[in-house]
């Protein structure tokens, strides 16, 4: 495993976990980093070169005079994938990289060869009762004025270990069985960010801008429809940020991608679960 920052119309960190063969890329969720794949990039390895990037705003990249939104992330991760030499990727998003996968593959197709998609942002399901707790903490930083101001009482008032923690409780359904180096990458990442003068900024406008999809159904209807690759959508039983019902909802929309549905897992496979995980990727990218 191999940390590395390269130039990507500005700074771009990077964790080359090896492999030979097609690239793949690892996307990570809002407020996340490169730390979220600790657990299963190098198991992943044994299907390509796989990379996993701190995106915009996001762990070690700095916005850099570069916007944050998905949209720009979706050009980010383009512009890598020839960055890095490669024709194309296949392209494993979790949460709000799942988003920016989708929108890659949409805009750049044949940057993109498949998408494996961990919980992605999907519209609201109605028919699920909303998570008051998730409600508050992704949709008050949203506010005018008051949204950052709380968002930086928040970090004036909370240890990164404390943060790390209680956002770990709130996505996954059983914390003590994400690996103990995963959880102190994750730790060790929220401690550099504390000093970072542009991740409270860079977190609300990407908020923002995951807020636009999820919140308006048919544009994100008509975003997975433009999708042509083949595609994998794995998704926790348990996630209280995207409930079950959205993604079942979404394999309805797409029948023609393959659906599995984790049991017992919330929105982090990857890190509460990473054998599964691992061995319901692995057996999907030899398949493909």
């Amino acid at each position: 495993m191999i940390s590395k920052t390269l130039d990507v119309d500005g700074p771009v960190r990077i964790v080359d976990y090896g492999g030979e063969g097609r690239l793949v890329l690892l996307l990570h969720g809002l407020a996340g980093s490169v730390a979220n794949w600790s657990a299963v990039g190098g198991d992943l390895a044994e299907h390509g070169r796989v990379i996993a990037i701190d995106l915009l705003g996001c762990g070690e990249t700095p916005p850099a005079g570069r916007g944050v939104s998905v949209e720009d992330n979706a050009r980010l991760v383009d512009g890598l994938i020839s960055e890095l030499g490669a024709s194309s990727a296949t392209l494993v998003g979790n949460s709000m990289g799942g988003l920016v996968a989708m929108i890659t593959a949409a805009d750049s197709p044949s940057s993109v060869d498949r998408l494996v998609l961990v919980d992605p942002v999907l519209p609201i399901d109605r028919s699920s009762p909303v998570d008051p707790e998730v409600l508050i903490k992704l949709l008050s930083p949203l506010i005018p004025v008051f949204g950052p101001l709380g968002v930086r009482l928040y970090r004036a008032t909370t240890t990164p270990r404390q943060a790390v923690d209680e956002a770990l409780r709130m996505n996954c359904v059983d914390v003590d069985t994400i690996p103990e180096t995963a959880r102190e990458a994750i730790v060790e990442n929220a401690i550099d960010r504390r000093g970072d003068e542009w991740a409270v900024r860079a977190f609300i406008d990407a908020d923002r801008s995951v807020a636009g999809y999820a919140l308006r159904p048919s544009r994100l209807r008509r975003l997975m429809h433009r999708v042509s690759q083949p595609t994998l959508l794995i998704h926790g039983s348990e996630d209280r940020l995207v409930a079950a019902g959205s993604a079942r909802w979404a394999a309805a929309q797409r029948p023609d991608w393959d659906y599995v549905e984790l049991d017992g897992v919330g929105h982090l496979p990857m890190l509460e679960a990473p054998d599964a995980f691992v061995d319901v990727v692995s057996g999907w990218l030899s398949e493909r």
